[in-house]
């Protein structure tokens, strides 16, 4: 069974996820509700970009391009308390300021693996039941 976790003051239970410290955000965000959906709908629109122009960097060779984004987006990542999506980030951005871009496919594809699984647990958590009520 899941392990649940208590997250904040109105009494909301997050699932714990191995993606992303719920608790953390929940935290960071004052427990704020439409903080939390407005937050998580910019990182819905820029994620994918920046993921985009990542892979442009990697098949045209453009290592400061690759660090550019991969810094970018792993600041978008910190913001969550991604881990693994954070690490992913930070290893495409030392292997861009290295001149490495060649061969950062799977590494590209690690991080969008991560960022799907976080995407989930954040869309989760952005549906989740109203204020005040407990997620079992």
């Amino acid at each position: 069974m899941p392990e649940e976790r208590n997250a904040g003051k109105q009494g909301l239970v997050f699932l714990k996820s191995d993606h992303f410290d719920a608790e953390t955000l929940w935290r960071r965000l004052d427990h704020d509700r439409d903080l939390l959906r407005e937050v998580v709908a910019v990182f819905a629109v820029e994620a994918p970009q920046l993921l985009a122009r990542i892979e442009e960097g990697i098949r045209g060779g453009s290592a400061g391009d690759v660090k550019r984004a991969s810094h970018k987006l792993k600041g978008s990542l910190l913001q969550f308390a991604a881990r693994a999506a954070v690490a992913a980030a930070q290893e495409l951005e030392e292997k861009a300021e290295n001149g490495l871009v060649a061969g950062a496919a799977p590494l590209l594809n690690r991080l969008r693996h991560e960022i799907d699984l976080l995407r989930e647990g954040l869309n989760a958590m952005v549906c989740g039941p109203p204020d005040g009520q407990k997620v079992l």
